[in-house]
Order: structure tokens, then sequence, then C-alpha cells
């Protein structure tokens, strides 16, 4: 708590050990877990799977662009004490009390990045994540109620997606999270994916789409050529797309207890988004998506929630249009792009009412999560 606040950060992430899927994957996987290794394509360290890096080293919006690599390492001075930990839950706890965070919802750093493959062998995917989810559950037991994990599902894979959702769900996870990019040819809106959000809405956890830098996968980010220009576009672009889709395909209409959660894609899009699709269906209402029987923005206002920045210059204007409802605060924890440890302070200084703080720190999170 801080200043009269209880607060909870929708998005930080572990940093997960070189050991994470060695260890704790089926034995039969064993010889082909990801592993720590040179990526052929840059030289770089970093996580192999499949004979390649999790993420994609040259080309495009590469991960491996020396001059980004080197803003990473000064950003990351910040953390140096929890680094010298191995980030542990230990010196999380530590950092969250130093700025009155009461709980955190945690995502993946490495394995996030994992996720933006295709994978040519699936089950390995499947038997990657069950490995991630049990080291989470594990890594979040040190506080149970402040450290709460999200599992990674294989969505390159919906049936061995839905088995694990149900698995990771009764090991306590309370969100899923999903990359908003598309998979394999599947959007995140597309019919083969309708069976796991059916079992998602049963089992009454959200799934949290999260995009993650310089995936193998197709995102807005492969329009430039550089990290940063390329990192950009991705995240806020991937959660517009994934959210018009899943509104204008029907998804909450056969769904309709279906909760998303947008993070770390910044929040003052939102209301000229809404604006976008609202001016659309003034103009041709369901025409071409007949199955819908409510407008778009009475479907945000039901079944999504977007996270702020606490620095958003944009956070008054966006409450004053859209309403103070559906917004969450996070602080992207520990990355080098996100702001812990200003995040907080920047939340409590912004121009908006009191009650709209408390909203957005702490009660619509309570609802989108379950806590």
């Amino acid at each position: 708590m801080r200043n009269g606040f209880k607060i909870v950060d929708t998005d930080t992430h572990l940093m997960e050990p070189d050991y994470v899927f060695e260890k704790y994957i089926d034995d039969r996987y064993k010889s082909q877990a990801p592993k720590m290794g040179i990526a052929p394509d840059s030289g770089r360290r970093t996580f192999l799977v499949e004979g390649e890096a999790f993420t994609r080293e040259k080309g495009k919006y590469p991960m491996a662009a020396p001059g980004f690599l080197e803003s990473v390492r000064k950003a990351m001075k910040r953390f140096e004490r929890a680094a010298k930990t191995g980030f542990s839950p230990e010196s999380r706890i530590l950092d969250m009390d130093e700025q009155g965070v009461d709980v955190q919802i945690i995502y993946p750093t490495a394995a996030g990045q994992m996720m933006g493959r295709e994978f040519r062998d699936t089950k390995l995917l499947a038997a990657c994540c069950r490995a991630y989810n049990d080291w989470s559950a594990d890594f979040c037991s040190h506080d149970p109620k402040r450290l709460r994990w999200a599992a990674i599902l294989p969505m390159q894979d919906p049936d061995e997606a839905i088995k694990e959702a149900h698995r990771s769900a009764k090991n306590g996870a309370v969100s899923f999270y999903v990359r908003p990019n598309p998979v394999r040819g599947r959007t995140i809106f597309h019919q083969d994916y309708l069976p796991l959000w059916g079992e998602v809405e049963k089992i009454g956890i959200p799934i949290s789409t999260h995009d993650s830098a310089s995936a193998s996968v197709d995102s807005f980010g492969d329009r430039m050529d550089t990290h940063v220009s390329g990192h950009i576009l991705s995240h806020p672009f991937e959660a517009m797309a994934a959210m018009a889709g899943l509104i204008w395909y029907g998804v909450f209409e056969k769904y309709p207890k279906l909760r998303v959660v947008q993070v770390e894609a910044d929040g003052g899009w939102v209301p000229y988004w809404l604006q976008r699709m609202e001016q659309h269906w003034n103009y041709s209402g369901n025409a071409e998506h007949e199955y819908l029987t409510r407008r778009p923005t009475e479907y945000f206002k039901s079944n999504f929630f977007v996270a702020f920045r606490g620095d958003e210059p944009t956070m008054k204007a966006a409450i004053e249009i859209v309403g103070d409802d559906n917004f969450l605060w996070d602080t992207d924890y520990p990355h080098p792009d996100g702001t812990f440890p200003w995040g907080v302070s920047a939340i409590l200084e912004q121009p908006i009412p009191d009650a709209s703080k408390r909203k957005i720190l702490w009660d619509n999170a309570v609802r989108a999560f379950n806590l």
C-alpha cells in the first residue's frame, strides 16, 4: 500500500534461470529441452530450441542489434540488487515493499519470446510450457498471495493449449499469457481457437494478451528493420488488432463471460480505437458481422481491461472519455523499457480523481484476475 492506495502491478516478469527448462521438463523431452547456447545467426548467448534462438537475431526487427543490447545493459543497472540474487522472489518482494506494491501479476520473459516461434514439434512446445508453468508456480509459492503467475499456453496446438489451460489453472495460475500475433496462420480470433476460449470461459480466469520482442511469427514490427522502431509498432498495434478481431468476429457473442486483459501496450489509444470501431458500426452496423448484437464499446466495457503505464499523459483524457472501469496499471518490472521504480509515483501524480486511481490500482485488477 502507498498513500492509502492498495496496488496491483498487472504486468511484471520472471527472469528465467538457465536451467529452468532442462530441470522442469518431462523426462522424455530432456534431450530436446531449450538450453543456453550461441545463436547461429548472431553469436549471442541465448536460449536455443530446435536449433534456433527464441528470438529473431538477424534481418528485420532483430533482438541482437548491438546498439539496442547496449541500451538494455544500461537500463538494467537499476535492477542490479535483484540481478545479484538471480532475480529471486525475496528480492522481488523487497522491491515491491519499497514501492508499496501489494500484488504482482507475473508473466514470462524468455518463455514469452519462445512463444513467438512456430515450433516444428508442438508436443515439445507443450512440454516446454508445462516446464515453465511448473517453475512459475514454485517461484510464486514463496508468497502466493502477493506473487500471482500467468500460465503460458502452446497456442501452436489448440488441443494441447486446452489441456494446459486446465492443468495450470488447477495449479494456481490467475491468467493465461497469450501472444496477440497470428501463429501458424491463426489469429487470436480464429475459429480453431473457439473451443479453447470456451474452456477458458468455463475455467473463469482471463487471458492476457502481451506481445514480446523480435518474434519469428508475424508482427506489425516487421514493417521496420530496427529493434526500437519495430518495438514501437508491435505491442500496441497487436493489442489493437486483437481487440478488434475478438469483438468483430463474435468471440464474446459465443463466450460472453470471457475476460481479456491487455498489458504492456499502453492505454492512451483506447478512446481512439473505440471511436474508430464506433464509426464503422454507425456506417454499416453488423452488415458483415451479422452475429453481433451490441455496439463495439459495449463489448469493450463488458470483456476488456487495458493497462496504463503510470506516466502516460493521455490517461486523464482516456478516463474522461471512456470511464475508469476498464483500466489497470503496470510497470513491466524488471524489464529495461518499463517504469519501475518510478511508475507508482507517476500514477499517484496523475491529474485524475482518487476514486479513479483506486479503481486502476486495485479494484479493477481484483475483478479482472479474481484476486
